[in-house]
């Protein structure tokens, strides 16, 4: 189905070539502009950048994580000529990727929320100290951002994916047939566009999905905003500060803000 934008007269699918990772980039971007149009507009009370930024690095580098293993999957299964009746060697390596990607930020979601359970749950019970999600100040002493407790968390985040990765990929290997199927429903009309769907399955699904799943995500993985973790937020005095600055947008009662 798919040919390469490097190598369409070979027939084959290649994830990898220069338009496709510029493509990543430009999704990347998209989502993270979600993400500080979300933090400016819809947080009541809004986290410290710094705070905000440690959060977002978890899901850039978890993401980066995930779109890896889904490539080197995609290929891997390509390369075994893992393939139905209905698909031929060359078809398979994308309708896997973007079967991945579906499933990834969809149904992965609540998987990944009770790995993340799981898994903090277990390093409290080892005593591991600053493992709660999105708090970065020791809960004692109140210093902090923690660099210590970024990386503890962002290890328990990548856990957690991969594990949620796992179950996706069995799930996809035991609905095979239905998820080639599914796959050809949505993508095969372009087949005479090679480009076309290159830049579907990279660009304009991933965008679409991935800026849901970060969404959700960021939902996940911040901290409470409750007293015991008050440190992560901005001040009273500061929030009224950035919302009098963006009174030309909204409102500062939409932002409950004090004035």
């Amino acid at each position: 189905m798919y040919k390469s934008i490097t190598t369409y007269n070979k027939g084959e699918c290649e994830l990898l070539g220069p338009i496709s990772l510029f493509i990543q980039i430009c999704m990347g971007a998209s989502a993270i502009g979600i993400l500080i149009w979300k933090r400016n507009y819809h947080e009541h009370p809004k986290r410290r950048w710094r705070v905000w930024f440690f959060d977002i690095n978890k899901q850039i580098l978890g993401a980066i994580t995930i779109h890896t293993l889904n490539i080197a999957l995609s290929v891997f299964r390509n390369s075994l000529g893992a393939v139905t009746s209905t698909n031929t060697q060359e078809d398979d390596q994308c309708d896997w990727y973007f079967l991945n990607l579906l499933l990834d930020t969809t149904i992965g979601i609540p998987i990944l929320w009770v790995f993340l359970y799981i898994v903090e749950g277990t390093c409290r019970l080892l005593r591991i100290r600053n493992i709660e999600s999105g708090n970065y100040f020791d809960m004692t002493t109140k210093k902090g951002p923690l660099y210590s407790a970024f990386f503890k968390q962002l290890g328990i985040f990548i856990s957690s994916l991969m594990m949620m990765k796992g179950v996706i990929y069995i799930i996809l290997n035991s609905f095979e047939s239905f998820a080639d199927w599914f796959a050809d429903l949505v993508l095969n009309w372009a087949d005479a566009w090679p480009n076309f769907q290159v830049f579907l399955v990279m660009f304009v699904w991933p965008v679409i999905l991935n800026c849901f799943q970060y969404y959700c995500i960021d939902n996940i993985i911040k901290v409470p905003s409750s007293m015991d973790y008050s440190d992560n937020f901005v001040l009273e005095a500061d929030e009224e500060r950035e919302c009098a600055n963006n009174r030309n947008f909204y409102s500062c009662e939409e932002h409950q803000c004090i004035v």
